[in-house]
């Protein structure tokens, strides 16, 4: 039976459920259960903004789904955008909740569905894994049992998009280009790249906000975010920022923003070890055994694209990789059609080592 999330007891048990889904799986990271169940309060509860679904036998939960609608501006529709899918290998159970959802959306005019997406953060826990089943994901990123691909295709939905996410690998010969390339870019372009000033993160909101819609002017899978995105995503993940590993690139005469990289610290590492119950100030104590990063975010105005920025800044990243003591790095998810970072990126010996899938379904 399918049941809407509509008080605080069957809020618990969507947000526990995956302790009980996962409690074999060696690779599956919790989340902070209590950060979780405070943000999904407000969606869900408070604002009603999201529905969340649950399939009951008696008072077990068998699955589990969360889904908002919103206008597309690329499609020019509104669409149905669904996250939080967790169930067991149970196409009866995966059909359910899926049904309940798609009747609910159609009654409102919503005849597409896309997922899976986080809430309020497109670029984060983007897709279901289809391609490296054997790694721990890193921080804001998905893992999922290999049985999830077909209960989507069994069920009709196809393939909407790709995301990648690459690992690059520090070798001698790919530092050493690192290397050469910044020697290269120093010597023709004018530019200063310097760590996010969290002391004036309005003005740097400001800057990334302006290099996003200039260079996501050409991308077909979405529209730069809004100044208000942004400043709810610098809000939601402040306490894992690290500036120097988050750096914006300018024009040293202009002040011009041209470009940035967002990386953080792995902080699923320590996540994995408290199995989702830790407080925020315990996160102080272990950061030294943090030894891996993610490349959230890259962009590069149109006027510096294929002129070697994103490599010139990942050699800073790496740079302060060296005093943070990070030996591993994921860059990602790239949308599969989003060639510029990842060509640039793979000069330097990036491979592809996971791959999420973002399915669509007309309803």
């Amino acid at each position: 039976m399918v049941k809407e999330v509509n008080n605080m007891k069957q809020l618990d048990a969507f947000v526990y459920f995956v302790r009980d889904l996962y409690k074999d799986c060696k690779h599956y990271v919790y989340p902070v259960f209590y950060i979780l169940k405070r943000e999904l309060k407000k969606l869900i509860l408070k604002d009603k903004t999201y529905k969340a679904l649950l399939f009951l036998e008696g008072d077990i939960v068998l699955g589990r789904l969360l889904y908002v609608f919103a206008y597309n501006d690329k499609l020019d529709i509104e669409v149905c955008y669904f996250s939080y899918l967790d169930c067991y290998d149970n196409q009866a159970v995966f059909n359910a909740l899926f049904s309940y959802m798609e009747e609910d959306m159609k009654s409102l005019n919503v005849t597409y569905s896309e997922g899976t997406y986080a809430p309020y953060d497109p670029d984060n826990r983007r897709g279901v894994l289809i391609k490296g089943f054997e790694d721990d994901p890193v921080i804001f990123t998905s893992y999922n049992y290999s049985y999830y691909q077909s209960l989507f295709e069994n069920y009709g939905y196809i393939k909407a998009h790709d995301t990648f996410s690459l690992e690059l690998k520090k070798t001698d010969e790919n530092v050493k280009k690192l290397n050469t390339l910044a020697k290269f870019f120093d010597r023709r372009f004018n530019i200063e790249v310097s760590p996010i000033n969290l002391q004036d993160i309005d003005n740097e909101i400001l800057d990334v906000h302006k290099i996003l819609e200039s260079a996501t002017t050409e991308e077909i899978y979405q529209s730069a975010p809004s100044i208000e995105v942004i400043k709810a995503v610098a809000k939601n993940l402040k306490f894992f920022l690290e500036p120097k590993i988050i750096l914006i690139a300018r024009e040293k005469e202009s002040k011009e923003p041209i470009g940035f990289v967002f990386c953080l610290l792995d902080y699923n590492q320590i996540f994995k070890k408290t199995k989702g119950r830790i407080k925020l100030l315990k996160l102080l104590r272990p950061l030294r055994h943090i030894n891996r990063s993610r490349g959230l975010m890259q962009y590069v105005v149109p006027k510096y694209q294929n002129s070697g920025l994103i490599g010139y800044l990942y050699k800073k990243v790496y740079d302060s990789f060296e005093e943070l003591g990070i030996t591993a790095f994921e860059a990602g998810t790239m949308m599969e059609n989003n060639l510029k970072p990842f060509k640039a990126m793979e000069k330097f010996g990036a491979e592809i080592s996971k791959i999420y899938r973002i399915y669509g379904k007309e309803i």
